[in-house]
């Protein structure tokens, strides 16, 4: 990639010039007051029309995979600009070194289920059996025939019987022992049901219960009407850039008293101090003001609020939820603003440039003068004569 000394890149771009965190209008955001007093007393709950949030570009209830893809710029790429541009490149160009997915991730399986709460009646722990033996295979059929029993497909077909239907038409004899197994597999794909371990299952029941319990049952209130994992697609009005973001799930002020974004976040801090601490490391905020701002554009819809669940992933695998106040939010949309005019920037001017772009001189061929912090000076262990 082509290199240059990184402010002679951005000079011009006018960052920040028109955005002052803390000089934010308060309309531009709700108070908490309002959404509570609208869940204590609302008495129904409105259905949200996709299509007809697609004001000013694309909402769609897409894959995951196919958001990925959208050439669209979203937070996790606008967030490697504030380390250098070629960061920012990197994360749109370079190819994703893809990790192992885990048989069961607990942190994942819980952000679904939170999202969609009745995922909490469908976890099973199958019993103990071994599928190297007639007789242990006969003991999972037996046990996946009974969970599956009263189960019936949209087409009004058992589930068990689909299955057997499935097997023979793959010509496996069920009579057999490799039969036996592919009809158990069968009954695993198509359940709904996640398989785990006795002792993940008494996890998922410790938090299920916690689900219910915090703050008198806010969760699942929160959580009622409220779509989740929808894309949305747009073009910046200020830079013209292809924007997009993805929440967790929203709600409108019909159902809430406001129109706010929800996040989830599952977390290994055993303290709310440790997760506000991690939440600024990470730059959660600008995620959050790019959600309310990205979601306003195309929806038509002023969104001026955000509330965050956590869970621990860690005993005793708490929640807990926030709201964001109005200057954190500010300072959000501050650092998402200079971001995409940082891009805007690069873009046109058609450089990148990396770490090597920090040094004091364009001449000094990237080496750049370490500056430790103040501290290091002071911890130096004193030693005796």
């Amino acid at each position: 990639m082509e290199t240059a000394n990184l402010f002679d890149t951005l000079e011009g771009a006018d960052i920040g010039s028109e955005i002052n965190p803390l000089g934010y209008d308060p309309a531009d955001y709700s108070d908490l007051e309002t959404v509570i007093r609208h869940l204590r007393t609302r008495r129904k709950i409105q259905g949200v029309d996709l299509p007809k949030l697609a004001v000013n570009g694309e909402v769609i209830r897409d894959s995951f995979e196919k958001y990925l893809l959208s050439k669209h710029l979203g937070s996790s790429a606008l967030k490697e600009i504030h380390k250098t541009p070629l960061h920012f490149w990197c994360a749109l160009h370079e190819p994703k070194i893809k990790q192992q997915k885990k048989a069961f991730d607990l942190g994942s399986w819980c952000h679904m289920a939170f999202l969609e709460p009745t995922r909490f009646e469908r976890v099973v722990t199958e019993p103990q059996a071994n599928m190297a033996t007639l007789a242990g295979v006969d003991k999972l059929l037996k046990f996946w025939e009974k969970k599956l029993e009263n189960v019936r497909l949209a087409s009004g077909d058992k589930m068990v019987t689909y299955c057997k239907r499935l097997a023979k038409r793959a010509k496996w004899n069920t009579e057999k022992l490799d039969g036996k197994k592919a009809l158990i597999r069968y009954y695993r794909e198509r359940s709904g049901f996640s398989i785990v371990d006795g002792n993940t299952m008494a996890i998922i029941r410790l938090i299920r219960r916690h689900y219910y319990a915090y703050g008198g049952g806010i969760l699942p209130e929160l959580m009622k009407g409220a779509p989740s994992e929808c894309s949305f697609y747009g073009t910046d009005s200020e830079t013209g850039l292809p924007v997009k973001v993805r929440p967790d799930a929203f709600q409108l002020a019909e159902n809430v008293g406001a129109n706010i974004i929800i996040s989830f976040k599952t977390t290994s801090a055993d303290s709310i101090s440790k997760f506000a601490y991690d939440a600024a490391k990470y730059r959660y905020q600008m995620a959050e003001a790019m959600y309310l701002d990205v979601v306003s554009q195309v929806s038509g819809r002023k969104f001026t609020g955000v509330i965050t669940v956590m869970l621990q992933t860690v005993a005793p695998y708490l929640p807990a939820v926030f709201w964001w106040d109005a200057e954190h939010l500010a300072a959000g949309k501050y650092m998402y603003r200079t971001a995409l005019q940082s891009v805007k920037s690069c873009y046109e001017k058609g450089l990148f440039p990396g770490f090597d772009a920090h040094a004091a001189h364009p001449d000094d061929m990237g080496i750049i003068p370490l500056s430790l912090p103040e501290w290091s000076l002071r911890e130096l262990t004193p030693v005796g004569a």
